[in-house]
């Protein structure tokens, strides 16, 4: 870029101040502000409204009321702290009672004129010699708590006092001094009667200008001479209305019917402010340079504050011609604006900022380069090489997102697009073209870097980010590594480098590149600077400077090791994901926003930065369920301590910094109930809830100053734990205590006295239980020996049925040998033979006593099984039984004299009797088959 502070400063004076609007909704007043003041201790602001008095504090609006209502035509505040105010029949004074609120004092009792109740105080100035009240007939001195009526020459109009003089034009005479309650002719000032007087201000070197419907004429002490001749012609034309000096070389001047002009010295008018350009109306009807030097503006419609003193300047397409500007570049003496409209230019060497479109460039522009003294324009359809007003178009890849000179190839550039990266080198003529594209690689990128090592870093839009190294003719990729984690592929996602470092921000963190260990680690130290704050975006202006946009929309500035300065600038102008800030040369940064750009002189910031504001001040504290007993503050000195009873324990704190040009932020917290210090919020009171009794100290601070504010207040404990009950409630125990241990002294001795006989009661329970246990331990021991019987009863049951079992083969084997034999067969031998062997071979008696022996053993095993199980058959009940006596197969086969295979069938149809799964063992269920199963 071509560095010219000269054009920094032409770009600056076709831009104008930032306007802050404040409607009648926002102060809930009428429209009309007649007058403007600041008191100087606290700060606020206050306003004459057609409603009544308007306080502002920085963060609340308040409407104080005369007591019938009048309009509040003039306001003043007095060095003794009281607000002054006059209207229809009414003048007095506002001050503060005993919980903090204005209250009005009126001073027309003071007054013995009857016709006193149709004049309107239109003007009060404070004297040296006291207070006057001007209405357009009278003059009344208030000093000493005493009224005088003075009686002017005339009509007369405002009066003002100027290098220690108090001057009033009077209609139809001239030019008057108010000196010691007198009034004395200025000579040669009759044709000012003529006229009407609206402004009187301070001149260079001791002379005054005067300023009339007609004009400003500049009084030297003997002669006046017309002001500006063509600041006169406007000024005729639009009705001088107020004016102010805004400092020793700038005066502002407000119209009936075109806002307010800006002068120097000499007259010449160097902005222009009405309503097509930010204020909300052109009737101004009262101007005031507060404390910071900025111009408040009373007018028709509304009050508007115009930042005169801030280092930002702004130029605004009002009509919507340019667009939302994407980036600048100054180049030959001439502004280009980048938009979503196509490329507009400026000659900076005219009068008037007049953007016009260069041809060929419609549509969206993303970015403006000046490399080697030529202008590089990225455009959606390409690129182009712009000449003055023409445009040359050099390449046809779509999308010249951003483009740059290579460190390790100078003689080259890297531009990334909507699809490719391009390289661009001179031809013949030393102009820029395409080159080629770099192989390999196919992604949008908007945003790229070289490090001091030669890597390429591109962040790929949503994608993540990538470190390329090309290689040696550029014409492919030899390298790439990839960082693509989630936190990286956001579109938040900034890239950029400070001091030779990669930085990424993203949502949550800035993070810098560690080559060492090729990846991302939170930046530690640019996090510190930034406090709570976090960076959307970062503008590197040089190695020890940098802006930083946050990412709640406000701009900040950090500068070598310090911590984070706001700048004040409008919040929300900058078009999301395509933020841009523009350095044209070393003095003068360009922010480029959603309806024209801003201009920040980096030789303010400093001023404006090291400024001090004071810290915050605590306007109300106030008891949420009795509003009535909350007390308001007026400053930020010496804050009383406060107490409140327990049941006032939920309580709303108001604060507020009487800085107008800065959006203040607050962080707080409540000791001994918050944790820590809160995180800074835009919010400008806290409530606290259900406080326990005891005392509390509120800590304040904002953005805006390092200092910090305290409050301290008591929540008083409930009368009935208070000091005095909490004495008597000590006595009451301690009495209580020893009449207590009294009662457990005598309770001990019946208690021993009891245990005695307890003890012998025990002792002869104990012998009877003795002898119980031994007898029931005698019949646990023949049951146990009946058991015993009992199992070998059974053994032996068992053994006589397999002997019947064994007879009845024998039996039939002999059947079947006597059916053999036929008649060889003896007859009579056989006979013996199976008589002998029936009278040996048992009954069913034999099952009924082993049935009877082993219910007697397993505890009547047999019947619970029939009462559960209710469709088992005999032969079942046989097979559970052998089954409970751990028989195996074979066994069971001998005494049901069947086979193995029939024997697991009886096994298969018990268990599905019983349902039993198939996995369950039917041997062990029938084991383990108790009275509790």
């Amino acid at each position: 870029m071509v560095p010219s502070v000269s054009y920094g400063q032409k770009i600056e004076t076709i831009c104008k101040p930032e306007i802050l609007n404040f409607t009648k909704q926002t102060y809930n007043a009428y429209h009309q502000n007649w007058g403007i003041t600041q008191e100087s201790q606290t700060r606020f602001m206050y306003f004459a409204n057609s409603k009544g008095l308007i306080e502002y504090d920085g963060n609340h609006w308040e409407v104080y009321e005369l007591p019938n209502k009048q309009k509040v035509r003039s306001a003043v505040a007095g060095i003794d702290g009281r607000i002054y105010t006059g209207g229809l029949g009414e003048f007095g004074y506002w001050q503060s009672d005993k919980t903090g609120k204005l209250t009005y004092h009126s001073l027309k009792a003071l007054i013995n004129d009857p016709s006193f109740a149709g004049e309107e105080i239109w003007n009060i100035l404070p004297t040296s010699e006291g207070i006057l009240f001007q209405s357009f007939a009278f003059i009344y001195l208030y000093q000493n708590n005493k009224i005088t009526n003075l009686s002017p020459p005339g009509n007369i109009m405002f009066a003002y006092q100027i290098n220690g003089r108090v001057l009033l034009g009077v209609i139809d005479k001239g030019l008057y001094e108010f000196k010691h309650k007198s009034f004395s002719f200025i000579d040669n000032s009759s044709f000012l009667g003529k006229e009407s007087v609206n402004t009187i201000l301070p001149g260079r070197d001791q002379t005054i200008l005067i300023g009339t419907n007609r004009g400003i004429y500049l009084y030297d002490g003997n002669d006046f001479q017309p002001f500006n001749t063509t600041t006169n012609a406007f000024l005729l034309q639009n009705q001088l209305n107020r004016g102010v000096m805004l400092n020793d070389t700038t005066y502002a001047f407000g119209t009936i019917l075109n806002g307010i002009v800006i002068t120097n010295t000499q007259g010449k008018i160097v902005q222009h402010l009405n309503q097509k350009n930010g204020l909300q109306n052109n009737t101004i009807l009262s101007l005031y340079k507060d404390a910071d030097g900025n111009l408040w503006t009373g007018m028709d419609k509304g009050i508007s504050l115009i930042l005169i003193n801030s280092p930002l300047r702004y130029y605004q397409d009002y009509d919507g011609h340019l667009g939302t500007v994407y980036d600048i570049a100054l180049f030959e003496k001439k502004l280009y604006l980048g938009t979503n409209h196509g490329l507009f230019v400026s000659n900076l060497q005219s009068r008037e900022a007049d953007f016009q479109l260069v041809p060929k460039t419609q549509g969206q522009v993303w970015d403006l380069e000046v490399i080697d003294n030529q202008l590089l324009c990225g455009h959606n359809n390409g690129t182009f090489l712009i000449e003055g007003t023409q445009a040359k178009q050099i390449s046809s890849v779509t999308g010249g997102w951003i483009i740059r000179k290579l460190k390790k190839h100078p003689d080259l550039l890297l531009q990334g697009t909507y699809t490719q990266l391009c390289i661009y080198k001179k031809n013949a003529s030393f102009q820029w073209e395409l080159a080629h594209t770099v192989s390999g690689f196919s992604a949008p990128v908007n945003q790229l870097e070289e490090d001091d090592f030669g890597y390429i870093w591109v962040n790929k839009v949503s994608k993540g980010l990538n470190r390329i190294k090309l290689s040696a003719d550029t014409q492919k990729m030899d390298s790439i590594w990839s960082y693509e984690t989630p936190e990286l592929k956001s579109a938040a996602v900034n890239l950029c480098q400070i001091n030779k470092r990669v930085i990424v921000t993203t949502n949550q963190q800035v993070f810098q590149f560690d080559p060492d260990h090729n990846l991302f680690e939170p930046a530690t130290n640019l996090q510190k600077q930034l406090g709570p704050d976090q960076a959307r975006k970062f503008f590197p202006i040089n190695p020890s400077a940098l802006f930083v946009l946050k990412t709640d929309g406000t701009l900040g500035f950090i500068e070598k090791d310090n911590s984070i300065k706001d700048i004040p600038m409008k919040k929300f102008q900058w078009f999301d994901d395509y933020e841009n800030l523009v350095s044209i040369d070393n003095h003068t940064h360009l922010i480029c926003l959603e309806n024209g750009f801003g201009v920040l002189p980096e030789n303010l910031i400093t001023s404006l930065l090291s400024s001090t504001i004071q810290p915050p001040v605590i306007r109300s504290i106030v008891p949420l369920d009795f509003p009535t007993l909350g007390q308001t503050f007026r400053t930020g000195d010496n804050y009383p301590a406060f107490a409140f009873n327990y049941n006032q324990n939920s309580l709303i704190i108001s604060f507020s910094t009487p800085h107008y040009s800065n959006e203040a932020k607050y962080s707080f917290w409540l000791e001994n109930s918050s944790k820590g210090w809160s995180n800074f919020q835009t919010m400008d009171q806290k409530e606290f809830n259900n406080l326990a009794p005891g005392k509390y100290i509120f800590h304040l601070r904002s953005n805006l100053s390092k200092k910090e504010t305290q409050l301290e207040f008591e929540i008083l404990s409930p009368w009935y734990w208070n000091q005095w009950s909490i004495s008597i409630y000590v006595l009451t125990l301690i009495g209580a205590g020893i009449f207590s241990y009294w009662l457990h002294l005598q309770r001990v001795k019946a208690h021993q006295e009891r245990v005695r006989r307890k003890l012998e009661k025990k002792l002869r329970k104990q012998e009877e239980e003795s002898q119980k246990e031994i007898i029931q331990l005698r019949n646990q021991q023949l049951e146990q020996d009946v058991i015993r019987k009992s199992e070998e009863l059974a053994n032996s049951t068992m053994t006589l049925i397999k002997k019947n079992e064994l007879l009845l083969q024998i039996k039939q084997e002999v059947l079947d040998i006597k059916t053999e034999l036929g008649s060889k067969s003896n007859s009579s031998s056989f006979k013996e033979i199976i008589h002998l062997l029936e009278s040996n071979i048992s009954t069913d008696h034999d099952w009924q006593i082993f049935e009877s022996n082993f219910n007697r053993v397993h505890e009547e095993f047999l019947q619970k099984l029939i009462h559960e199980y209710p469709t088992l058959t005999p032969s079942d009940l046989r097979l559970a039984a052998y089954l409970r006596m751990n028989l195996s197969t074979k066994e069971i086969a001998q005494l049901f004299n069947i086979t193995y295979r029939s024997v697991e069938l009886k096994r298969y149809r018990l268990r599905k009797k019983m349902n039993l799964d198939t996995d369950v063992n039917l041997g062990e269920f029938m084991m383990k088959y108790t009275n509790g199963n």
